[in-house]
């Protein structure tokens, strides 16, 4: 496969850590990522193939590996290259360390590259390798450096173009009038109406086997039952779901890291609620009421904080009136005559003609024993935002 077809270049050892190697691939895969692992071959060009998929892959994430012994451990780290290049063609480099590997190139500094930023560099914790994964993940996607490379490929573009035409203006002496059209307000690109597609799915303990069953807005659940969502977004932005029970007390559901931005989704990717392989499971004592996703071009505030604050760290009612108030919010300009235009934080303006991303064609099948079909994604949309609520009835 050509660099073109992957998101991450995983830059490894052969005879590194392959357990934590094989580890971070498959929960890369897992989130969505499409994960490019170089061959290690000595046949003549495989170097510089590899060279060629990390100019051509936006993201490099080198693994750290403990040093070798014996004659390997003193031959020249097939990596520093890969890292060097990664550096020179500009790529958005994370560096994923064990502690316990004591791996000089993964260490800040390193002689004859640029220092690392602490951004830059995760911590790879073996008793949970998803959180650590999922750290690396959110931080490729937050990342300003793609979008800076972009922005600098426009810029240079533009450069070029403002040199042609301030020649014309000098020769044809019409300066002021090149530098009233240079100055013109420009508007960024628009956006269409924020668009959602969801599903949810039960599993029910029945005669020592999980029995699958479609959940929706009205379904009745039990005790011990376990339900997922899935969701993906037609638009870049950010999402949240949380679960309320019956008392009052709410679960966030996603996302599943407590820091600020880590709700940020990608338009076509589906996400789990909760992430990765987790279940939400009914209590029998708390019981469940209704279960709320909610997502938009820009993040929420209200709910950011409610991702940010631990259960001990405000009380119930306090979590509860920050979600009660969001969909207040929500429900109130719903139904709210907006003028046009209608424009993002970022001043970009929502237009209704313009067509979202469709539902991935990959969507995530039930499991467990019993036949029901293959969910078909329910449709929200909205302005800014949509949600679903989907309540349900303990029996």
């Amino acid at each position: 496969m050509t660099g073109t077809d992957h998101d991450v270049y995983l830059c490894s050892r052969e005879d590194g850590d392959t357990g934590m190697a094989a580890n971070v691939a498959a929960g890369f895969a897992r989130l969505g990522f499409r994960v490019h692992v170089p061959r290690r071959d000595a046949a003549a060009g495989e170097g510089a193939a590899r060279l060629a998929a990390i100019a051509r892959i936006p993201d490099f994430v080198l693994l750290s590996s403990p040093v070798p012994d014996g004659t390997a451990g003193r031959l020249p780290d097939p990596r520093s290259a890969e890292i060097a290049h990664a550096f020179k063609t500009q790529r958005n480099i994370l560096v994923l360390a064990d502690p316990a590997h004591r791996d000089p190139l993964a260490e800040a500094e390193a002689p004859g590259r640029p220092r690392l930023a602490a951004w830059q560099q995760v911590a790879y914790d073996r008793s949970r390798p998803r959180e650590s994964i999922a750290l690396v993940a959110h931080r490729l996607v937050s990342s300003s450096d793609v979008e800076d490379r972009r922005f600098m490929t426009r810029v240079k573009a533009a450069a070029v173009t403002v040199a042609i035409l301030l020649a014309v203006a000098v020769a044809s002496r019409a300066v002021p009038a090149a530098m009233r059209w240079w100055n013109r307000p420009t508007a960024p690109p628009p956006l269409p109406r924020f668009t959602l597609y969801w599903s949810a799915v039960g599993q029910r303990m029945q005669n020592g086997q999980w029995a699958a069953f479609p959940v929706t807005d009205g379904s009745s659940v039990a005790a011990g039952d376990r339900i997922r969502l899935a969701f993906s977004t037609g638009s870049d932005g950010y999402a949240y779901v949380v679960a309320r029970d019956a008392q009052g007390g709410l679960t966030l559901l996603y996302p599943g890291a407590t820091v600020r931005g880590a709700s940020r989704v990608r338009a076509g990717l589906v996400q789990q609620a909760p992430p990765a392989d987790q279940w939400f499971t009914v209590d029998a004592a708390s019981g469940l009421a209704a279960i709320y996703l909610l997502a938009g071009h820009d993040p929420l505030e209200n709910l950011e904080e409610l991702a940010e604050e631990t259960d001990a760290g405000s009380s119930p009612a306090a979590r509860l009136e920050l979600l009660s108030s969001t969909i207040a919010g929500l429900l109130d300009g719903k139904h709210a005559a907006v003028p046009r235009p209608i424009r993002s934080r970022k001043g970009r303006e929502v237009v209704d003609g313009l067509a979202p991303a469709p539902p991935p064609r990959d969507w995530p099948t039930p499991t467990g024993r019993g036949e029901i079909a293959s969910p078909i994604p329910a449709t929200q949309t909205g302005l800014l935002s949509a949600m679903a609520e989907i309540r349900v009835a303990v029996r």
